[in-house]
């Protein structure tokens, strides 16, 4: 799983891992900071003149914790002594008092482990480019220029997963396999954790 190292903390849930890496690929969430009172990691992304904050609600073993209103006023609250303009709140599940109280803010987002939230093909596919190129960047010390200049394939043989990956991902996103491309993606983690490559 993936570890934080600044904070010391590791999630135990391979979904806010991958949902974390996820977003932060996608939207540039960086600075992460652990409360211990509250249970939260949070990332924060600076984007033009916005600032986005992303909270996971984790416990202190990793574990995705539960989402109860008193979070969502504690985030409500962080958003305005950070300046933060949007919001999103992970976690393994809402009660119905927190779900309805984000539903009433424009600027609050959350994503649960118990809904079934479907990435665009787009998106995806741009993860993974964007998580290959970190991946060849820290493996070979620069991405290939072209296909043919990468050296993690012979013909028809691999020698690199991160290449294999990336090609087989190249062919889901044709198909349109949203599913596919994102059990692509959390392949690419799991070859960055074992290379001990993840920045986190």
């Amino acid at each position: 799983m993936n570890k934080v190292k600044k904070i010391g903390i590791e999630y135990k849930s391979n979904w806010q891992q991958t949902t974390v890496e996820l977003m932060k690929t996608l939207h540039g969430y960086r600075e992460e900071s652990y409360d211990k009172s509250i249970g939260s990691i949070d990332y924060v992304a600076v984007e033009k003149d916005s600032k986005h904050l992303m909270r996971a609600l984790v416990g202190e073993d990793g574990s995705s914790s539960p989402c109860y209103l008193e979070n969502v006023n504690q985030l409500i609250e962080a958003m305005k002594e950070k300046n933060v303009d949007e919001a999103l709140l992970l976690a393994n599940r809402f009660t119905s008092s927190a779900r309805q109280k984000i539903r009433k803010k424009t600027n609050m987002d959350y994503l649960s482990s118990r809904v079934d939230y479907h990435y665009g093909v787009g998106d995806l596919a741009y993860a993974i480019q964007q998580k290959t190129v970190e991946l060849c960047q820290e493996t070979c010390g620069a991405p290939p220029k072209n296909e043919d200049n990468c050296k993690g394939r012979d013909g028809g043989r691999y020698s690199c997963p991160v290449r294999r990956v990336s090609d087989d991902a190249t062919f889901h996103a044709e198909m349109g396999w949203d599913h596919v491309l994102l059990e692509d993606f959390q392949k690419l983690l799991e070859i960055q954790e074992n290379k001990g490559l993840s920045e986190a």
